[in-house]
């Protein structure tokens, strides 16, 4: 069963260690000057977090955080392709985490069943920028292009763990 400390090792894991790796094998970081994958990562999501419209400047401020000194010139040279394809490869890894839960299930109520499955499915809109990466499924007048689908599927057994995996994929 995943503890919440464990949820928290695996984020910590990815943001730092995996971070790095997937940059490097992504083109986004090819050398290490001032910025590690972990250090771009981790400024362009808590920044984000922090202030969703912030600017470039605020971003360059927020990497102090990682004690990294950057221009916001230098902020907006990693928004490249190979960038975008480095935070997919980072969201597809996030979300390919299986979390557990240990839970009886009552056998006189799901026997009748031959599966019990508890299905998800969220757009999450994204910057008109990530068009060509991720393309939205329409929507309103005026909306953005760009769009993410998550989608969790919960299957439930008797005296079994339920497990819940949660994909991304693009619309189409």
């Amino acid at each position: 069963m995943a503890s919440l400390s464990q949820v928290e090792c695996s984020l910590k894991h990815l943001m730092e260690e995996r971070a790095n790796v997937l940059a490097r094998e992504t083109g986004c970081i090819e050398r290490q000057r001032k910025f590690s994958g972990a250090d771009l990562l981790q400024t362009l999501v808590f920044g984000w977090l922090s202030h969703p419209d912030a600017s470039l400047e605020a971003l360059a401020s927020g990497a102090t955080l990682r004690e990294v000194e950057v221009t916001d010139t230098a902020i907006h040279t990693h928004f490249t392709q190979a960038c975008a394809h480095f935070l997919h490869a980072i969201l597809e890894e996030r979300t390919s985490v299986v979390v557990e839960a240990e839970r009886e299930v009552p056998r006189e109520l799901v026997s009748r069943f031959e599966a019990i499955v508890l299905e998800d499915s969220s757009t999450v809109a994204l910057p008109n920028e990530l068009v060509t990466c991720w393309q939205g499924c329409g929507g309103a007048p005026g909306e953005g292009h760009a769009a993410v689908k998550l989608q969790v599927r919960l299957p439930v057994k008797t005296r079994e763990s339920a497990r819940a995996k949660a994909h991304t994929w693009a619309h189409e």
